[in-house]
């Protein structure tokens, strides 16, 4: 930074001679001027004093005639000064303008005020990794993307740095830069292969693209976690949701299962863990349900206590525009899911699906339709309500199929009703 500042030193100096050099020439030229004729006028007045003294000229005339050239000098001295009056204010107002437009440029072009606020933000970046660390619920968006720009910054110094990738990961997933955390956590996994956390948050940041050929990368990833750590819950949770996606029902339903295992059954996760192996136990067993490996039907007692845990619950009545009757598939399926409005957890929160029943139809949403036992229906305040009608039992959305949505505040206290019309063929 020092030598920048030298060189716009350097700069400033040659732009002040180019700007100063021809008004200084000018000035030179214009005294040399003054001089020749003041020595002219002087020659004149000489050779009338020896014009006088040889009687061709009076002494009267001599005196009009050298009083006239001395006022044509006085004149010309005083326009010289006049000139260079101004010629040295135009200078002054000439290099005033050229620094200001200079620096204005400049300032712009460089973005001056980005420059500064990154090397603020380099200073500032292990104090921001100790308030992340310890859980600052002051932390800001801002905060947060400044943290990102530190790392970025240090890693390009420091490429190398398995735990300073993973950590860019975490942090871009957390401000919704997917694609960036995705990079992050293969670079990190690149370095550190076997790091079972980097690999969980790697699949997680798959997850969160809803993509399929995302979702398969992360089933493969999670799989080698468990195969390194047969034991690592988090592993088998989101594995059972990438299954799920990719409508492999058997790793799914093994999955929860293995799960359920480590869950208090005083934990509400047990419930809504114990519904989806029911469900997906009924589905692979075509509609007969086997107690082997499945949760017991909730007891009315038991659907109590769920309903007060502060389990949220929305009842969503879905139609059909009246102008896509005609496009219905002859059979399919309907999804309807919750998700965060915002876009930061693109995984539902609560999703349903049903074969394509008569609409109008009524779903409830709840906590016991999550997808995953950490993330449910209760911790959003704000919720995007998605109806989707496909061919298929594929939840991923593909052209031609119908949907609708509504965005809705969830109340914590009483059953949330809204009315969802699909009304809209996906490109």
């Amino acid at each position: 930074m020092n030598q920048f500042y030298v060189g716009a030193a350097l700069l400033l100096v040659a732009a002040v001679v180019i700007i100063i050099f021809p008004w200084l020439r000018r000035n030179s030229a214009k005294q040399e001027d003054t001089l020749t004729n003041t020595g002219i006028i002087r020659q004149r007045i000489d050779e009338l004093t020896s014009e006088q003294d040889q009687g061709l000229l009076s002494e009267k005339d001599r005196q009009l005639s050298e009083n006239e050239f001395k006022m044509a000098l006085l004149d010309e001295v005083k326009s010289k000064d006049s000139e260079s009056s101004s010629g040295k204010l135009a200078v002054l107002v000439a290099l005033v303008i050229s620094l200001a437009v200079g620096l204005t440029v400049y300032y712009h072009a460089n973005e001056v005020d980005k420059i500064v606020h990154w090397q603020q933000t380099k200073q500032s970046t292990s104090e921001l990794g100790q308030r992340i660390l310890q859980g600052d619920e002051n932390l800001t968006l801002e905060d947060m993307q400044d943290f990102s720009l530190g790392l970025r910054s240090r890693l390009i110094e420091e490429p190398d740095d398995p735990i300073g990738w993973m950590l860019l990961g975490r942090v871009s997933a957390a401000i919704n830069r997917v694609d960036n955390a995705i990079k992050a956590f293969e670079k990190s996994v690149e370095l550190d292969p076997n790091n079972t956390g980097t690999l969980s948050s790697y699949a997680q940041a798959l997850l969160m693209t809803g993509q399929e050929q995302q979702i398969l990368q992360a089933k493969r990833v999670l799989l080698h976690v468990l195969s390194v750590e047969a034991d690592n819950t988090n592993a088998m949770g989101m594995l059972a949701v990438a299954a799920s996606e990719l409508g492999d029902k058997q790793l799914a339903l093994d999955n929860w299962q293995k799960l359920r295992q480590f869950v208090p059954k005083e934990d509400p996760n047990y419930l809504a863990i114990g519904q989806r192996i029911e469900q997906l136990t009924i589905e692979l067993q075509g509609g007969q349900a086997d107690s082997k490996g499945a949760e017991a039907p909730l007891t009315e007692n038991s659907a109590k206590d769920v309903e007060n845990s502060g389990n949220k619950r929305v009842a969503v009545t879905v139609t059909l525009a009246s102008e896509l009757e005609g496009q219905l598939p002859k059979a399919g399926y309907l999804f309807v899911f919750a998700q965060d409005p915002t876009g930061q957890v693109r995984m539902p929160a609560a999703v349903v699906k049903m074969p394509l029943p008569g609409l109008p139809v009524v779903v409830e949403l709840s906590n016991q339709n999550a997808m995953m036992a950490n993330y449910t229906l209760s911790q959003l305040k704000q919720a995007k309500l998605v109806a989707r009608i496909s061919a298929d039992e594929n939840v991923m959305p593909a052209s031609g199929e119908l949907e609708g949505e509504l965005e809705v505040s969830l109340s914590d206290s009483e059953l949330t009703k809204e009315n969802i019309v699909i009304n809209k063929v996906l490109k």
